[in-house]
């Protein structure tokens, strides 16, 4: 489908506040979102006596919950172009963080368009992006910011504070990429110990708290919103992803856009299969893990093989598995640089959005 060409807009989502949220802002456009529940895209039509929607309908995917299928997102969104009725497909991003260039092009490959970037709660800046960037596959231009403003004050409650851009564009007047590449350089980045455990090329919380408050003549309350802003971009995580950005002897890591997003996903992918060694099985506490990877391992492989910093390795396999392309063996833990197993999904290789609307393969759960 080309921008601008009317159509019946369908969204399949689990999320709750998400939905109310696209609703409520697609309602301030005049735009009624219907609803395609994830059951009926699973089944490949729709059931319990609802109709199948109209041929040329708009069909939005939210990723989070294509991700954490078993299937995986490449195998919903396959799917979801291969329903009867043919609907053009544009997905929504699984987290609300900046989206990088590799996964778009991974989007791309499925569904012709970039990822939608997810609304980050009800920010307005995060909203008016998102319709703006879907507004024209429904056959509208761009979103009267004034009537949604008004709808989500009314209809979803006023913002809860700013989003990880405007905050860090108040307080630095940089983007998220260029507080990034000045905290990279301004931070002490070394190999930390904490009880016996190495943590490889880590900065400490509270030390990037003094270097942003020396460099932007910010507050310390100010300072740590500003790195936990970088995190919600995208662009900070804890050493092994269990914290958010706090004050203290924490240990972070911080990447800058640029290389890790240039490594194609199906790339990436393909090498954490092949590498000997990498996939083995695995036992922990008795419990054995058949055919699976290390997160840590993983990490200094992909930073091996595409000469990366052990932060940018680690954002490339967050990537890989916040689109289901890689998944914690008890789906019990995000991806981290730590002695976690991780399985990689089944190696089906996303097709070129024109071959793939060109046949409709069997859609039997």
């Amino acid at each position: 489908m080309k921008p601008n060409q009317a159509a019946t807009l369908w969204l399949s989502t689990r999320d709750q506040p998400l939905r109310a949220l696209l609703r409520a802002a697609f309602a301030s456009q005049d735009i009624t979102p219907l609803e395609f529940p994830p059951e009926d895209l699973l089944a490949g039509a729709a059931r319990n006596g609802r109709a199948d929607p109209p041929a040329g309908s708009l069909l939005l995917v939210d990723l989070a919950w294509a991700a954490a299928d078993a299937r995986g997102a490449a195998e919903i969104v396959r799917r979801a172009r291969c329903l009867p009725w043919r609907p053009a497909v544009l997905a929504i991003a699984p987290l609300a963080r900046t989206v990088w260039q590799n996964e778009n092009e991974w989007a791309r490959r499925l569904t012709g368009h970039d990822l939608l970037a997810r609304p980050e709660d009800s920010q307005r800046e995060t909203v008016s992006a998102f319709l703006s960037a879907a507004m024209p596959f429904a056959g509208s231009g761009e979103p009267e910011l004034g009537r949604l403003y008004t709808h989500l004050r009314v209809l979803v409650g006023p913002a809860r504070g700013d989003s990880a851009e405007a905050t860090i564009r108040r307080g630095t007047g940089a983007s998220p990429a260029e507080l990034a590449a000045a905290l990279a350089a301004g931070v002490k980045v070394a190999d930390r110990r904490y009880r016996l455990k190495k943590y490889p090329e880590c900065f400490v919380g509270g030390e990037a708290v003094d270097w942003l408050i020396g460099r932007y003549r910010v507050g310390r309350d100010d300072a740590v919103a500003l790195g936990e802003a970088l995190r919600r971009a995208g662009l900070l995580h804890h050493a092994v992803n269990e914290q958010p950005f706090r004050d203290g002897e924490f240990f972070y890591r911080v990447a800058v856009p640029g290389r890790f997003d240039a490594v194609p996903l199906d790339a990436a992918l393909a090498f954490l299969r092949q590498a000997p060694g990498l996939v083995a099985d695995r036992s922990w506490r008795g419990a054995d893990f058949p055919q699976c990877l290390v997160g840590g391992e993983a990490v200094a492989a992909l930073a091996a093989q595409f000469r990366l910093t052990r932060a940018e390795a680690t954002l490339l396999g967050q990537s890989l598995a916040d689109l289901g392309l890689l998944r914690h063996v008890a789906d019990e833990h995000p991806f981290a640089d730590d002695y976690l197993f991780y399985r990689i999904a089944a190696p089906r290789t996303p097709r070129p959005a024109a071959a793939a609307a060109a046949d409709r393969p069997s859609l039997a759960v």
